[in-house]
């Protein structure tokens, strides 16, 4: 198991991951680009003395330029020292190429751009002693491409490489960084010229003396009075009840006298649907406070329950209010005034609009 491989390979992986692409990702339409580059030379045993030498890690320089979103080409010059399998030899090891490469822009690989690529490939190995072997070669590669930011991108693949004499292939696994220039971006499309401002047509659909095309209520019913946009001009009613009901000494039970009159409230209730009503218990002043306290709210709901159960007043309509001995009406000092005392009180406030016409 080739251990340096798999560490290239995690160490490539983690780098993908752990580096957040440019948050735009706006590629230039074209670009030069200098930068550097880590590789692993993984080469195919069988060769000659000289030519099988153990594997090695190459750094190298590179040079490109990107034409267009789809096509690139770059040169590159690699140099490191390595040692030969079977001879006691130190070998320096120099690759130069020349690569075209074809770039994918409509896709994306966890953020990076894929491209392939096809060259030319010069390899020396120089023994100490020995004559130089020179190797030509074919060259392709697979890779992807991230923007780092507007400056930076990340280049990272693997290349294949066809000795053309013997056809041994070798694998070189990299990883690169590269600074860009001469950025040349795609200009803005021109912006389209503003429609010009035409008189619409007179339309009138509604009747109402506003044309259509500034009419902000076009259903406006016929012979209403509308504003300047059209909508018609409204009048506005406020409708005021008040219920008096009594109640016997210590008693909650509503008497039947008084049903016509909650029977009104009830009715102006139906007909204004968002009105509420407050009912408010009252008390003479026999007894104790807190007794009387109790005793008016009992009096309010007392009243509810006939809204509710006779005339069928939704509950969440109605709220009810104890108000004690606190607020009497009449003299408690007399029967007749302490009879008066004895009261639920109710107030309706509801307001209707009505269209106001020619």
């Amino acid at each position: 198991m080739n251990f340096s491989r798999i560490g290239l390979a995690a160490g490539t992986l983690g780098l993908i991951l752990g580096t957040p692409a440019f948050a735009e990702q706006q590629w230039p339409e074209s670009f030069g680009y200098l930068g550097v580059q880590g590789s692993y030379y993984d080469i195919e045993d069988g060769r000659d003395a000289i030519g099988d030498v153990e594997n090695y890690w190459q750094p190298a320089v590179n040079l490109g330029y990107r034409f267009n979103p789809r096509f690139s080409a770059q040169l590159q010059y690699g140099k490191a020292e390595t040692s030969a399998k079977n001879i006691n030899l130190d070998v320096d090891a120099e690759l130069a190429s020349i690569v075209g490469r074809l770039h994918f822009p409509e896709w994306s690989v966890i953020g990076f751009q894929p491209y392939a690529g096809l060259g030319y490939g010069r390899n020396e190995l120089d023994p100490e002693v020995l004559d130089t072997k020179k190797e030509d070669m074919v060259v392709g590669e697979l890779g992807l491409q991230r923007l780092l930011s507007r400056s930076f991108m990340l280049d990272l693949g693997v290349r294949g490489l066809l000795e053309t004499d013997d056809r041994f292939f070798d694998s070189q696994p990299y990883i690169g960084l590269n600074w860009l220039f001469g950025k040349r971006y795609a200009e803005a499309p021109a912006p389209k010229p503003a429609p010009r401002n035409e008189e619409p047509l007179w339309i009138d659909s509604d009747g109402d003396g506003v044309p259509d095309h500034l009419d902000q209520c076009p259903d406006t019913p016929a012979g209403a009075l509308v504003d300047d946009v059209g909508c018609h001009l409204v009048l506005t009613e406020t409708v005021n009840i008040t219920l008096h009901v009594e109640f016997d000494h210590d008693s909650t039970t509503v008497k039947q006298g008084y049903l016509p009159e909650i029977q009104e409230v009830a009715q102006v209730l139906t007909q204004y649907p968002g009105a509420e009503v407050l009912l408010e218990g009252h008390t003479d002043s026999t007894g104790s406070a807190t007794y009387n306290q109790n005793l008016s709210v009992a009096r309010a709901n007392a009243v509810m329950r006939v809204l509710i159960s006779e005339f069928g007043i939704g509950a969440e309509r109605i709220r009810t209010s104890g108000m004690g001995e606190s607020q009497p009406i009449a003299d408690n000092g007399t029967a007749e005034g302490r009879a008066q005392n004895r009261r639920v009180e109710a107030v309706i406030q509801a307001s209707r609009e009505e269209i106001q016409m020619r």
